[in-house]
This record gives C-alpha cells, sequence and structure tokens, in this order.
C-alpha cells in the first residue's frame, strides 16, 4: 500500500517525476552495463597478461629441462663413441669391482707410461660441467650392484652386503620423482629435492642391457634457473613425468607426490583444480616431461580487484552526476510548466490578460507563444462579437419597427397585378408576379437555403431586368444536378447580380451576358458569376480586392453593403479560408469566384 501511494502522489500525477525516474533507471543499467563491459574486458585482459607471463616462464623451464635431457643424451652417446671408454664401462658393470681393478691394472701395464681413459674420469668432468646434477649413479642389471659418484664420495654398494633384501624398480629409461627413487634411500637422503633420469646401458657388441645410468638433479636449480620470474604472479609451475609425479613444484606442495587433477589439466578453458584456474601446457618439449603453468582464479581476481574497485567508484560518480544534472533540468523545466498552468487556470477563470513571459527558445516557449496568441485572439474575437449582436439588436429593432404585413402586400400586390392585366398591361402584370415571388423568398423564416432555391430566386431577379430591357440580357446557368441539395446562406448569391445590373449592365448594347456555373471539387463548392459588362478600372480593382481581404482584420464592419458585405457574411459563416475572389478587365467584363465548404442538407448557424 505504502507503494502504490508514493507512486500516486510521486510518479503517476508528476510527468517530471516520472521522466526522471524512468531516466535515473536508464542511465543506472546503461553505465552499469558498460562497468561490466569494461570490468570483463579488465579481466581478460588481465587474464591474458598472466597467461601470456606463465607462458614465456613455462617455455624457460622447458628450455632448462631440454638441455639437462640432451647433455644427459650427449654424455651416452659420447661413452658408446670412445671405443675405450665403452669398455671399460662394460667391464665395469659386468664384472665384479675386484675383476674390474685386474682389469684396469693390466691395461695400464699393456699401456706401458699411458693411461687409458676410464669412466670414472669421464663422469668426473661431466658431474663438474653440470651444476644441477647432484648424484650419478651406475647400477649393474648382472652384478647387482651400485656405483655412487659424486662431488663428495665414490661409493660402492652390492645388494648383498649394503642393501639387503632391496628389490630395484628401476625404470631402464625415464623420469623419476623424489618419491618413486626407491633405492639407496639411505644414502640419498640428505637432498629432499631430487628428481632422478635413467637411461639403459647396453653392451655395444651384444646390445644386451648391462646396466643403468641413473643422474639425480636437485630441483632447487630450476628455481635458481628462473630466477625472479619465478614471482608468485606468474603462478604455480609443475614440472611432471608422463605418470604424473611432479618432480618440481614451484610452491613445493606436490614434489615428489603424484598430481591429484592429472586429468583437468587438459580442461580447455577453467581447469577444475583446487579451484578453477588457467592452465598453459608444454608437452611438446624433447624431454618428454609434462610442464605445466597453474594460475588460479582467486589470484586473478586480486590483481583485478585495484581495477575493480575503481570501476565501481567510477561508476557511482557517474550515476549520481547524471541524476544530478537531470535533476537540474528538469527542476528548471518543471518551473516553466508550472508558469504555464498557472496562465491556464487564469484563463479558465475567465482572465483574458493571462499572458506566459519565458525567455528561452524551446518548445515550452512555442507553447508559450501559441498560449498568447490565442489568448490576444479569444480577446478579439469576444469583442467583436459583442460589436455584431449589438448591430444585430439595431438591425432587428429597424426590421421589427418596418416591418409590413406581409398578408396586407401580397393582397395588394395581386390587386395591381390584377388590374394590370385587365388594362391589358400583361408585362407589368408579370413583373408584379415575380416581384411579389421574390418578396414571399425574402421574408420567409431561416437564413439557410439550398442551392436550388439559390440560383432560382437569382433566375426571378434577372427575369425582371429582362422583361424591363426587352430581351437585351441574356443568362446562361451550369449547375450540376449533384449540388443542388447543397445548403447556402441565402441571399449570397443576389448582391452579385445586383452589383453587375448596378455596375456593369449597358442597356445600349443588346448582347449583355451573365453566366452562372457552379462546380463541386474536394468538399468545396465554386460559385462562378462573370459577366461581359464594363468592368473595373485596376484601381479601383486593386482597392476593392484589398478591402476583401482585409475585411476580418478590421476592428469594425465594412461600411459597404455589395461585395464586401457578402464576403464578411461567407468569411462569418463558414470560417477565413472561404469567400470572394474578384477579376476584372476594362470593356470585356467582369468574374467574382465564391468559394463554401459543399454542406448537404439544411443546416442551421449555431
Amino acid at each position: 500500500m505504502n507503494i502504490r501511494k508514493f507512486y500516486h502522489n510521486h510518479l503517476q500525477r508528476k510527468l517530471f517525476n516520472k521522466i526522471l525516474a524512468i531516466y535515473s533507471v536508464i542511465i543506472m543499467i546503461t553505465l552499469i552495463a558498460a562497468s561490466f563491459t569494461v570490468y570483463k574486458y579488465y579481466e581478460q585482459a588481465i587474464t591474458r597478461q598472466q597467461v601470456d607471463a606463465n607462458r614465456e616462464v613455462l617455455d624457460y623451464v622447458s628450455l632448462y629441462m631440454n638441455q639437462q635431457y640432451e647433455s644427459t643424451q650427449l654424455a651416452i652417446q659420447q661413452i658408446y663413441s670412445d671405443a675405450s671408454l665403452s669398455e671399460d664401462l662394460t667391464h665395469f658393470l659386468q664384472q665384479d669391482y675386484e675383476a674390474y681393478l685386474t682389469y684396469r691394472l693390466n691395461r695400464y701395464v699393456e699401456s706401458g707410461s699411458f693411461i687409458p681413459r676410464t669412466f670414472d674420469t669421464f663422469f668426473k668432468t661431466y658431474l663438474d660441467q653440470q651444476k644441477g646434477v647432484q648424484n650419478i649413479i651406475l647400477y649393474s642389471t648382472e652384478k647387482k650392484f651400485y656405483y655412487v659418484y659424486n662431488n663428495r664420495t665414490r661409493q660402492f654398494y652390492t645388494s648383498n652386503i649394503n642393501i639387503p633384501e632391496q628389490k630395484v624398480p628401476i625404470p631402464n629409461n625415464g623420469w623419476l620423482s623424489r618419491d618413486n627413487n626407491s633405492f639407496l634411500t639411505d644414502v640419498r637422503a640428505d637432498n629432499k629435492n631430487l628428481y632422478t633420469m635413467t637411461r639403459e646401458i647396453k653392451d655395444p657388441i651384444s646390445m644386451k642391457t648391462i646396466g643403468v645410468l641413473i643422474i639425480d638433479f636437485d630441483s632447487e636449480f630450476i628455481s635458481k634457473w628462473i630466477g625472479p620470474k619465478c614471482a608468485e604472479q606468474n603462478g604455480q609451475l609443475l614440472v611432471l613425468t608422463p605418470d604424473g609425479d611432479v618432480i618440481y613444484d614451484s610452491m613445493k606442495r606436490y614434489i615428489g607426490q603424484h598430481y591429484p587433477y592429472m586429468e583437468d589439466l587438459y580442461s580447455a578453458d577453467w581447469a577444475a583444480l583446487e579451484e578453477p584456474s588457467k592452465v598453459n601446457l608444454n608437452t611438446t618439449n624433447s624431454s618428454g616431461l609434462i610442464i605445466a603453468g597453474i594460475i588460479p582464479r582467486s589470484q586473478i581476481h586480486k590483481d583485478i580487484s585495484v581495477v575493480q574497485n575503481w570501476i565501481i567508484g567510477i561508476t557511482v560518480a557517474l550515476i549520481i552526476t547524471a541524476m544530478v544534472v537531470t535533476y537540474g533540468f528538469i527542476l528548471r523545466f518543471s518551473k516553466k510548466v508550472k508558469i504555464i498552468i498557472k496562465a491556464m487556470k487564469r484563463l479558465q477563470e475567465g482572465d483574458l490578460t493571462a499572458r506566459i513571459h519565458l525567455h528561452r527558445e524551446d518548445e515550452l516557449q512555442l507553447i508559450a507563444n501559441n498560449f498568447n496568441y490565442i489568448c490576444e485572439r479569444l480577446e478579439l474575437y469576444i469583442n467583436k462579437v459583442y460589436v455584431s449582436e449589438i448591430m444585430q439588436k439595431n438591425a432587428e429593432l429597424v426590421a421589427f419597427q418596418s416591418q409590413i404585413n406581409p398578408h396586407f402586400l401580397y393582397n395588394t400586390l395581386e390587386a395591381i397585378r390584377m388590374r394590370a392585366i385587365s388594362q391589358g398591361a400583361k408585362d407589368v402584370g408579370q413583373m408584379i408576379y415575380i416581384l411579389s415571388t421574390l418578396f414571399r423568398s425574402i421574408v420567409k423564416k431561416g437564413m439557410i437555403v439550398t442551392l436550388a432555391d439559390e440560383i432560382e430566386y437569382c433566375k426571378s431577379y434577372l427575369e425582371l431586368f429582362q422583361i424591363r430591357h426587352e430581351n437585351r440580357l441574356q443568362i446562361e446557368s451550369q449547375v450540376s444536378d449533384i449540388v443542388m441539395n447543397c445548403s447556402i446562406v441565402k441571399l449570397l448569391i443576389q448582391p452579385i447580380i445586383e452589383n453587375y445590373i448596378v455596375h456593369g449592365f449597358q442597356p445600349d448594347l443588346s448582347d449583355n451576358l451573365i453566366r452562372i456555373e457552379v462546380v463541386e471539387s474536394d468538399g468545396t463548392i465554386q460559385i462562378i458569376v462573370s459577366d461581359n459588362g464594363i468592368g473595373i478600372i485596376p484601381s479601383k480593382l486593386a482597392e476593392l480586392q484589398e478591402m476583401l481581404q482585409a475585411s476580418m482584420q478590421m476592428d469594425e464592419p465594412p461600411s459597404s453593403v455589395g461585395l464586401c458585405n457578402v464576403n464578411e457574411r461567407i468569411k462569418i459563416y463558414y470560417g477565413a479560408e472561404y469567400g470572394l475572389t474578384v477579376d476584372s478587365e476594362v470593356d470585356k467584363g467582369t468574374t467574382v469566384i465564391m468559394n463554401i465548404p459543399a454542406v448537404r442538407g439544411i443546416t442551421h448557424h449555431a
């Protein structure tokens, strides 16, 4: 109920409040949508930036792992390519240690003072060159012993003595994580960051596998290799074996363990790991390892939180600014509307002097100007109607004072007509009969007649002058049957004909002609009265046309009772767009065109 009451009082009845509310909602929706779009753009940009930075670190680690793999492969190739070295390593792996020492001594004796190259010196050089290598271990598959070589010591271990009851699950070729290095755990327990690479060693003659080369790498050297690139904002970096064992974790959470989200790393968009994350994968390196870069969504949101706060602040500021500016504009228009409403109330109470005064060029100013114009015209019209009513009352008084009993006049005219006929003056009798008919038409009650009655009246009027002037006047009429039942104000055409009889008729000529033509076009009736009389000189014609044009603008009715009177009656009854137009040429005649609306049936003017 409170919401409905608020809407009824503050929105439904107040247009500007409604406009302000709608505009505010539109602005808020638009700005929020724009802010959301900008936020999404920055989110994608920051995500793409972090993914690119993570991919760069990924490529850097891939380069390091490839170098380790290729250096090991190169070492294996060097062993096989050096016959002396290959022979020395083969004897070491296939014989007992005492037998190997005997073999070394015999070779030394046979070579004289020359010291042949041994695998021991080779691996010492390799260990010095490769900084990330911690241990080099040789395992004999036939004799089941280990030979551990590092910068601190060289140690020989046999399965029966040093490592009792231990099985050796060593792959011939592959990578091992820390927790999968189940051999020599006591010897290598001092370093928890080891990962291992294994390569089988074959007898170059029989191609039989005689041992395994085991190389331990320190994963801390990966971090040193990456250096400052391994920052937290670049995401988590994992190096995994193809089986999913983690040999390196930049956050040290899964080192040596099997990665629990191995299958989810291959998701197309956001991988479902501990939390939704972006993942970069490098599986095309020569080492055969899987290198993964993981960027959690929380890290991306952490970086974008500053931008998000800025966007929210700017959006709120823009919404407030837009609403304040809009309220200011609407308040100014509301004041103008209140001024207009106040003036309308004054007009409603009858105060025609009410005027609206605004000072800006806009639609409200146009409304104010039209309102002022209407008030001025209404005041002028009321004054004019008031004067017309006074004149009408005076005319009615005069008509009443001069009124003659119609029946007395009819009887008198009929007595005169019968007397003229009895004396043989038939033409006089005919004229009296026509006059009586005209008089009957004039005194009939009602101001509106049909166009057929008005044309018949004009013909009777002209017939009088035909009798008087012994047929020196010719009459032509062309009236369409479809307009004969249209209504017209009584005695509009007769003054035009009378104007011709008085001013244009030439009694000494026998070819005087007056033509009455009535046509209808687009809802307007044109009554054209033309003659071949004397015509009107140009100066008087211009004066007459000016009087016809200015008759409705005059404060008082024109003194002329001829064409101007007819024109004035037409405009008062039918409207200012109707009236008379006159065209004339001296010695050629005059044409008067009357325009009135086509109204069928008899109507009475209110």
